[in-house]
């Protein structure tokens, strides 16, 4: 049976990659009834005419614009549009495999869980591989993930160019945080207290490195606005979930806290007098006093928003 999807696709400032991006999307193998759902998050370049002009003889296509707002509310837009049970996202300069949506969802299937995600490569723009070439896959099979949240907790685990999931999963997950700019991390927190992952072990995307980095939010700040949004993520599912189990609040606390004093240590040189290290060092000795959600989203101001880390405007970290 082929899987009805919805392709959801983010752009901001990306004209150059939009025409290859959208043919891989369409190119699509073994996929049934689609629609194809595409956000222009404000662009100033030709983003949304190159999006109108490469989709105007296909059916079943949505172009949404707003005033730029970040890729995780971009992506909340696109969420909310959809009608198919199950959504493909992609980033908007990343590169499907022709079998990466079928694949996915043969994985999804055969383990009657709400997400699947691959693996990804990182190219450059010239690459061969930016044409989505039909490449062989790996032998390896499908390995589940369950209670992925502890795995979650070190590192983002996936961008939103690898995951197929059910439609259902995501509304229930609540989407991307739209308190936090960009999306990766607290759709995968999200997630993964929702239900439990497959990764299928082949490359099924391709993101192309730019020299032009001022269209990329992985590049906001000094390479900061991440590591923010990584402890805003941890803090506000901390918040949201005010009966989760301790240990995972305490683990929380202390990744927020080390990653904080981590960062002013090598980019200020901080010392053991600063208040990073001493709210690290608190963590570790008193986890459990005081608020979890204060003394985590209280490492945020370390990584300088005055510096030009992007928050959304109804956000107070």
């Amino acid at each position: 049976m082929k899987p009805d999807v919805s392709f959801v696709a983010t752009f901001y400032n990306k004209e150059d990659f939009i025409p290859k991006v959208l043919s891989a999307i369409f190119a699509q193998k073994d996929v049934g009834d689609c629609e194809y759902i595409f956000i222009d998050d404000g662009s100033t370049d030709n983003s949304l005419a190159v999006l109108e002009e490469c989709s105007n003889d296909r059916d079943n296509v949505k172009i949404i614009t707003q005033k730029n707002a970040g890729p995780a509310i971009a992506t909340n837009v696109g969420i909310d549009a959809a009608t198919r049970p199950f959504i493909k996202f992609c980033d908007g300069d990343d590169i499907l495999h022709p079998r990466a949506t079928i694949e996915l969802y043969k994985a999804l299937k055969q383990f009657d869980i709400g997400l699947a995600w691959s693996l990804g490569e990182v190219v450059s723009a010239n690459s061969e591989k930016m044409d989505a070439p039909d490449l062989p896959l790996s032998d390896e099979k499908p390995q589940l993930l369950a209670n992925p949240i502890e795995r979650a907790l070190k590192l983002a685990i996936f961008n939103l160019t690898c995951v197929l999931a059910k439609t259902e999963t995501v509304r229930a997950a609540g989407g991307c945080d739209p308190r936090i700019f960009i999306q990766d991390y607290s759709f995968t927190l999200r997630l993964a207290n929702q239900t439990d992952f497959v990764l299928v072990p082949s490359i099924l995307n391709w993101c192309p490195t730019v020299e032009k980095t001022n269209n990329r939010a992985s590049a906001l700040a000094g390479g900061s606005q991440v590591l923010h949004d990584l402890n805003a993520a941890l803090a506000y599912f901390i918040y949201d979930h005010p009966n989760m189990d301790t240990n995972i609040r305490t683990k929380m606390l202390q990744r927020a806290t080390s990653r904080a004093w981590t960062w002013v240590k090598r980019q200020e040189n901080a010392t053991l007098f600063s208040k990073e290290f001493y709210r690290y060092l608190n963590a570790k000795i008193f986890p459990n006093c005081g608020s979890a959600f204060d003394r985590t989203i209280a490492t945020c101001a370390s990584f300088r928003p005055e510096r030009g880390v992007r928050i959304p405007p109804t956000t107070k970290c």
